[in-house]
């Protein structure tokens, strides 16, 4: 027996073997499945998909075999590798003396005639093989022999596939890791400052308490200063925590909703300004989709819509509309509007729009997060916008394909 020298490329052929994480996994039927048609287009009792690394040849798939692998100085497969461009045949092993007296050819599985295609990866290095192996000498026809070809092409990219999603895989571990160490330190840095602010603003009630009638009017102004500033720090700090718990809220938790009932149910929450309306479409449309998400976000822009408007006889108007199990709804008020200028910015974090006033409200999050809970039950908002005559905030929704649903 005369092994197989290895390649001249070998470390980089066994480092590119390495990082597609598939020797000693479990049997897939889409290998299985190109083994059996080998063997029965090329008439052999034996077909494997062969991988081989540092001592071993390792069988992916086999058909006709019993055992897993064998050793790597026995591989008919150790030759098979050399040359990326040809097959290599075996017709007789008994008369060739590389194979001669190879315990394979001796003894179990008898290997006669062995027929192998190089399994090329697109960075050209040849990973294993798949091959054919009969009990008696043999041959293979030109089209065999392309069949064969073509069901390597095939292992190669299933191999490519695996090492996507494996690739895909570990990405998303590591995301959702870095995610939950940003939603943590959010947290913490959030909690860690509440309690300091609590402290100053409490020290300034104190010092108004004790010594406010006799402090100058400037030192009351600074004082007042101080106040207004904490609470918009607070503001900013629960918006956070808003933010970062966000991402927690049970959207995969999905219900089915009489969308009237849930706008009654929010606008019972608010308290609205004397003459301001919140007007919604009366159709009772079902949809199958989160409760706290949607909620959230409804509960967001109908807030947003009331607080912000300048009008006299303020005004919200719910509608929505499905096609195709996609639910569009629309948020319209008669507010101060949103130049363009701001329209291209409000989703961002901590982007605080400019009122008609000229002063800048909020802590600049709650809209980003209506933007992030909408993209998570499978939507996505905008929002047209006129100054002076208010604004409408469209936004969709992933939702069943629903029927009107009985009113009782």
């Amino acid at each position: 027996m005369i092994a197989a020298p290895l390649p001249v490329n070998e470390t980089e052929r066994l480092n590119a073997l390495e990082e597609y994480n598939i020797l000693d996994t479990l049997p897939e039927v889409e290998f299985d499945d190109i083994t059996r048609i080998a063997s029965h287009v090329c008439g052999m009792p034996i077909s494997l998909v062969t991988l081989l690394d540092q001592n071993r040849q390792w069988f992916k798939s086999k058909y006709g075999l019993d055992v897993g692998e064998t050793p790597r100085e026995q591989a008919f497969c150790g030759y098979t590798i050399l040359d990326a461009e040809q097959p290599f045949i075996v017709p007789d092993s008994s008369k060739d003396e590389r194979f001669a007296d190879n315990a394979l050819v001796t003894g179990e599985p008898y290997v006669a005639f062995y027929g192998g295609i190089p399994l090329v990866n697109p960075q050209g290095f040849v990973l294993g093989a798949l091959c054919v192996i009969d009990h008696k000498p043999n041959n293979l026809n030109a089209e065999q022999l392309k069949t064969l070809q073509s069901l390597g092409r095939q292992i190669v990219a299933l191999l490519e596939l695996k090492r996507t999603l494996n690739q895909l895989s570990e990405k998303q571990i590591e995301l959702k890791r870095a995610y939950e160490d940003l939603e943590k330190f959010a947290y913490m840095a959030s909690h860690d400052l509440k309690s300091p602010l609590g402290n100053i603003v409490s020290l300034a009630y104190l010092i108004d308490d004790i010594a406010g009638d006799t402090l100058p009017e400037d030192a009351k102004e600074y004082l007042e200063l101080i106040n207004t500033s904490a609470f918009q720090l607070s503001h900013i700090i629960d918006g956070i925590l808003e933010y970062s718990k966000s991402s927690q809220l049970l959207v995969d938790k999905k219900e089915a909703i009489i969308i009237p009932g849930l706008i009654k149910e929010i606008v019972s929450l608010l308290s609205l300004p004397k003459g301001f309306k919140v007007t919604w479409q009366q159709e009772a449309r079902k949809i199958f989709t989160s409760r706290i998400a949607l909620t959230q976000v409804l509960l967001n822009l109908i807030s947003n819509a009331i607080k912000y408007n300048d009008k006299e006889d303020g005004m919200v108007d719910i509608t929505f509309t499905e096609a195709k199990g996609i639910f569009t709804f629309s948020v319209k008020d008669n507010g101060p509007g949103i130049s363009e200028g701001e329209q291209s910015k409000m989703f961002d974090l901590f982007e605080r729009l400019k009122q008609s006033n000229g002063k800048k409200e909020g802590a600049g999050i709650g809209l980003s997060v209506v933007k992030r809970l909408v993209g998570k039950i499978g939507g996505e908002i905008s929002v047209v916008s006129t100054v002076g005559q208010g604004s409408t905030f469209i936004f969709t929704v992933a939702g069943n394909r629903a029927q009107p649903a009985l009113t009782n």
